[in-house]
């Protein structure tokens, strides 16, 4: 399952779309989850009844829905795995004037929770590899890219969105790099039925409030990263953790956001999967 924004809606724009990926030998399928424009928490514009609809309520959404598809790949319950794309040096103009995102940068850097589950690697090493420029850093897991494009992902007119010949092939072969990060990281886990969601947003918040409420009373960075950690914080419960939490996150999300103001990023833990969630398809007290 990935949360993103506009920059993964390269196959059927913003929404809830289900779709295979072909990776080597396997097809693998995805829930994308686009929220075009907004990111994890905010929605288009920052207003909460404007669709499209935040990455969050949209993933809500699927959880809930009626898809035969996900109602059979969630029958069991399953664990899920946190995986971040990297948010620094996420644009090629990250090359030549620095940092595009600091704000969200700098928010992920204050959680060791998240710093530990973001790639090792962002965009712009995969794109490197795609356009075979030089590298002082190589990454197993891009290097493995046969993708080659020497003019890139990014197009000069709009070098925060992948250009349309080549978006799809893009898209897929970040999500590619994810996954063989992943199967490093998680080991034979992700092949025995396990989730991987990949938190692929938060571009659209870093200008927004991070320590002081604004005019609305929001503080959408904050509330981004704060949403994202508490989501890794899940790491390894079951998807019906992760349902409960993205509603208790829209809860929150709706009114003022003093709450998440409160939050320090440095504070939010990993959390134990709890023995009723870990056997999920057990009664409460029912001995294995």
């Amino acid at each position: 399952m990935v949360l993103s924004d506009s920059l993964f809606s390269a196959y059927k724009g913003w929404g809830v779309h289900l779709r295979s990926l072909r990776d080597g030998h396997k097809n693998v399928q995805v829930c994308q989850c686009v929220a075009s424009g907004s990111s994890l928490m905010m929605p288009l514009d920052g207003r909460i009844k404007k669709t499209p609809q935040s990455a969050i309520a949209l993933a809500a959404h699927a959880l809930d829905g009626k898809k035969k598809k996900m109602q059979q790949r969630l029958a069991h319950d399953p664990v899920v795995r946190v995986m971040l794309l990297k948010a620094a040096r996420s644009t090629a103009s990250c090359r030549e004037y620095g940092e595009q995102y600091p704000g969200l940068v700098a928010g992920r850097r204050r959680s060791q929770l998240m710093s530990r589950l973001e790639t090792p690697w962002s965009i712009c090493d995969l794109e490197d590899v795609v356009q075979q420029r030089p590298r002082k850093r190589r990454f197993s897991d891009v290097e493995a890219c046969k993708m080659r494009c020497k003019d890139g992902f990014y197009g000069e007119e709009d070098d925060m969105h992948f250009r349309n010949d080549v978006a799809k092939q893009a898209e897929d072969e970040i999500l590619k790099a994810i996954r063989r990060t992943a199967s490093v990281r998680y080991g034979d886990s992700l092949k025995k039925g396990e989730i991987l969601l990949v938190l692929a947003t938060g571009w659209n918040v870093t200008e927004y409030s991070y320590s002081s409420l604004d005019s609305a009373g929001k503080a959408f960075l904050r509330a981004e990263l704060v949403a994202a950690a508490e989501l890794c914080a899940l790491n390894g419960h079951r998807v019906s953790a992760f349902r409960d939490k993205l509603h208790e996150l829209l809860r929150r999300n709706r009114g003022s956001h003093k709450g998440f103001l409160r939050k320090s990023l440095h504070k939010i833990r990993p959390q134990r999967p709890s023995r009723c969630r870990l056997h999920a398809g057990m009664k409460c007290g029912q001995k294995m």
